[in-house]
């Protein structure tokens, strides 16, 4: 099932997104081989501040965290673009970023890209580490030249602005704009890439975070071959909800087509993703902790709940934009759990929520209270074997 995103077809929602997953040209067939529809490539300055090396914070259950890689310099970006075209099908991104004050190198990467054969150049203006780890330890005024790249650009709206005209003025291709969500209001910041003649939006995790630490070890961070921390990119499961909400905000105030991302795992949550109104997904985290396969599985799932459903990609854009009101606008509804018995199995999870009184057990079963039900939902979630759902008055 085809899906059209700024003026070009892809054969499905999936981009894997600019990562170390997208730095060589193996990974890039890997991905069009696990059935990926587009990829954005590795990160590329004119030439980097600094030339990193990958260190990353893992707790599956939570999250990823990277506050030290290597990027691409020009050169390097453009030959693994000139391959992808002639080795592969994919549609290509250019993910790139400037890390002056000037627009100039705005321009000369993109052009650069669009003549090696990028599809869409997408302006880089998430990434957390370059100028905004010093401007999140020091301050604003502790920024020096080869710091204004990344999220630094994506929390001034003017810069975003002036790139997105630069771009628009450089290139004949799409523009994406990929958005910090260190900002106050990612719905302005969605607005002013449109005023600005952006073609899409990306949004896909990278809050600025901090690993956990070993308290038994002098508070040391918990990063592997690394002599100290830096505020980092998030991603990982900690990021779904907050995805979520920053795609329905730039969904409800814009008109900008959406790549969204952050913590996706499964076909269901893309669905999701794209039922708050992404166009697209991308992937990384997901993909870095449990390889490719993650793709094919995706892909495979995603198409056999459309051809169940009876729908297409189109039809489930934004299909849970009409559930959002402001909060004093919301009515809460009377009902209370009910327990099947045959599926109980006694733990007693369900009466263990310290705020809760409407669940006492009784030989080792459940008995609910109607009338003392809060209605918070908390024991249906606890519950281990689905023996609770909620009954509506």
């Amino acid at each position: 099932m085809m899906l059209e995103f700024a003026g070009i077809k892809f054969k499905n929602p999936v981009v894997i997104a600019s990562s170390p997953l997208t730095s060589k040209i193996k990974w890039l067939m890997e991905a069009e081989k696990h059935g990926a529809a587009a990829v954005s490539t590795k990160l590329t300055f004119i030439k980097q501040p600094f030339y990193g090396k990958l260190r990353m914070h893992n707790n599956i259950k939570l999250s990823s965290i990277v506050c030290y890689d290597r990027r691409l310099d020009l050169e390097e970006g453009l030959r693994l673009v000139e391959e992808a075209k002639k080795k592969t099908n994919l549609i290509i991104f250019s993910n790139i970023t400037h890390d002056n004050e000037d627009m100039d190198g705005w321009a000369l990467l993109a052009k650069e890209f669009e003549n090696a054969g990028a599809d869409i150049i997408e302006a880089n203006m998430v990434c957390p580490n370059v100028g905004l780890s010093t401007k999140s330890i020091k301050g604003q005024e502790a920024l020096g030249a080869g710091e204004f790249g990344g999220a630094v650009t994506g929390q001034d709206p003017q810069r975003v602005r002036n790139v997105i005209k630069t771009l628009k003025e450089s290139v004949k291709i799409p523009v994406v704009a990929k958005l910090t969500p260190n900002v106050a209001d990612i719905g302005y910041m969605v607005r002013v890439c449109q005023e600005a003649g952006a073609d899409g939006v990306c949004l896909a995790g990278a809050q600025s975070s901090l690993p956990l630490v070993d308290i038994y070890n002098d508070g040391k961070p918990e990063y592997h071959l690394l002599n100290g921390v830096s505020h980092g990119s998030l991603g990982g499961p900690a990021c779904l909800n907050m995805a979520f909400s920053q795609v329905a905000q730039a969904a409800t105030k814009s008109s900008l087509p959406i790549i969204g991302g952050g913590g996706l795992e499964t076909a269901e949550q893309c669905i999701m993703m794209m039922m708050w109104g992404a166009t697209l997904v991308t992937m990384c985290t997901s993909v870095m902790w449990y390889g490719w396969e993650v793709v094919d599985r995706i892909v495979r799932g995603m198409e056999e709940y459309l051809e169940k459903q009876g729908l297409t990609y189109q039809d489930i854009i934004g299909k849970s934009l009409k559930y959002l009101r402001p909060s004093h606008q919301l009515e809460a509804l009377e009902g209370w759990p009910e327990v099947d018995l045959d599926k109980c199995i006694g733990c007693g999870r369900c009466a263990k929520p310290g705020h809760c009184d409407a669940i006492e057990m009784v030989d080792d079963k459940p008995v609910i209270t109607p009338d003392r039900c809060l209605g918070c939902g908390i024991c249906i979630a606890l519950c281990p074997t689905k023996a609770l759902t909620m009954h509506y008055e």
